[in-house]
This record gives C-alpha cells, sequence and structure tokens, in this order.
C-alpha cells in the first residue's frame, strides 16, 4: 500500500523520502536536489524539477508533469531508469539521467538495479537535438589592398626625369602593398576565451552566448549538441554535474564563476 502524504501548493525543499511515499498538488516545485529511495536504491529529483503528482513505491515512480516543465530523476549508481515513455536517459561521469518534458500524465519509471550502464555522451540537447555539432564556417580572408602607385620622392613637377637621380619620373614606383586582414579565429578555439556574455545562462536561454556554451560543452565534454543557441534540460543536466566536480555549487546557473571555470580551461 502507497502512503499518501499530502503536500502544500509550492513545495521549496523535499528532503529525504522513505522506501514508499508519495505526494500530490496542484504544482511541486523541487529547490533543491532531493534523495528518494525506491527499493534498496537511492535516487535524486533534481532541482528545478517541477510535476502535478508523483507516487513511489519498492519499485517504480509514477510522475504526471504539466505542460512547458520538465522532471529529472538521475541514479547516482548508474542503475537503468526503464520507462514507459520510450525515453533514453543519459550518462555522463558514472550518473545516469531521466529528463521528462511535459505535458506527460502519469510516467512509470521502473529502475533496474541489476543492470548498470555504460557512460555515454548524450547526442542532443539545448532545445534542437542532432548527432552533431554543425562546424563554425571560417572567416573569408579580407582581399589585399590594390596596390597604389605614387611617384618618385625625388621627382619635381614638370620633370620627366629626376634631376638629382635620373630616375623616369613616369615610371612610378608602386606602393607596398596593404598586409591582409588575418582570418577571424572561430570563438572557442583553443588559447581564446568563450564569448559566454554577461547575463547568466539557465535552461531556457538563447541567443550567442548559449551558443558559446553549447560550444564549450562540444569541445571539453564531447557532448555532440547540435549548436542552435538553445539551452535545454540535458545540458543544464551536465552542467551541474561539471560544477560538482569542478568544486561549484551544483545550480546548473552558468554565472560569473561557472564561467571564470568553464575558460580556465582553455588556457
Amino acid at each position: 500500500m502507497i502512503k499518501k502524504l499530502k503536500i502544500g501548493l509550492l513545495v521549496a525543499v523535499l528532503s529525504v523520502f522513505s522506501l514508499a511515499g508519495s505526494a500530490s498538488a496542484v504544482d511541486l516545485t523541487w529547490n533543491n536536489d532531493t534523495t528518494v529511495t525506491i527499493g534498496s536504491a537511492d535516487y535524486r529529483i533534481e532541482s528545478n524539477s517541477e510535476a502535478t503528482t508523483l507516487t513511489f513505491d519498492a519499485t517504480t515512480l509514477t510522475v504526471t508533469v504539466p505542460a512547458l516543465s520538465t522532471f529529472t530523476l538521475s541514479s547516482p549508481n548508474n542503475y537503468t531508469l526503464n520507462n514507459d515513455q520510450d525515453l533514453t536517459a543519459t550518462c555522463v561521469s558514472g550518473v545516469n539521467t531521466l529528463v521528462i518534458t511535459g505535458a506527460v500524465t502519469d510516467a512509470i519509471v521502473t529502475p533496474d538495479t541489476a543492470t548498470v550502464v555504460a557512460c555515454v555522451a548524450p547526442s542532443s540537447g539545448g532545445g534542437g537535438g542532432g548527432s552533431s555539432a554543425t562546424p563554425a564556417t571560417p572567416a573569408v580572408p579580407a582581399t589585399p589592398a590594390v596596390p597604389a602607385t605614387t611617384p618618385p620622392a625625388d621627382c619635381l613637377p614638370g620633370y620627366n626625369f629626376s634631376p638629382s637621380t635620373g630616375r623616369n619620373c613616369n615610371a612610378a614606383t608602386p606602393a607596398i602593398p596593404a598586409t591582409p586582414a588575418v582570418p577571424a579565429s572561430a570563438l572557442g578555439t583553443p588559447g581564446r576565451a568563450y564569448a559566454f556574455g554577461v547575463t547568466t545562462l539557465r535552461n531556457g536561454s538563447r541567443g550567442e552566448a548559449a551558443k558559446e556554451l553549447q560550444r564549450f560543452l562540444n569541445a571539453k565534454l564531447n557532448l555532440g549538441l547540435v549548436v542552435d543557441g538553445i539551452i535545454g534540460p540535458k545540458s543544464i543536466a551536465v552542467i551541474k554535474k561539471w560544477q560538482a566536480d569542478s568544486g561549484l555549487v551544483a545550480d546548473g546557473l552558468v554565472g560569473p564563476k561557472t564561467k571564470a571555470k568553464m575558460n580556465a580551461l582553455t588556457q
């Protein structure tokens, strides 16, 4: 029998759940990572997850995710997260993570503690999907300046030849050609800082700074994200794990400290 626990309209922090339990409300929000025990193993509801209802027992976890929300469940022991939504979990650094995007009613997750999956980098994320990043188009080098013609300095007006050197004043000496412009290097190449911008990047962030974050994840974590400038929940799950491994607060928010830590890897 599943014990039911009434929870208020907004759940700020859910602590460790017991072996079997449930929660239901109009809106459940996890502001911190929360441990839930299914059977004999511990799993983690990631921060920023949202749900309408949540129930779990010794074998399964059932969750309803409202539209425009995500619910993220991870296995620190890298167990398989079987589910009835045909969703594939992603594994990074020994943590298997399943992201359920609403609207979904009564999604059932059945962890398999007998199966430990191999860690393979996810093939898509950032709201775009796809198997590989689109290579950056190299900048077109500037066209060299056309050599200008200037009269010799020792020629005087009205003279065909220089009175001092005898040089033919009608045969102008070509000026030294301008040095061609150096092609612009793509941002994020070795030795160059990533242009993450000044605003904090998070789930749903869009634009050029978001593309730079995707380039960083591809270059340093080999994620193979499509560089579409849209940060999605899969990217955030990987960023949180990277923050934890790098001694930062694992909140999934890419602010000044996280940006500085990321750019330190390009030196």
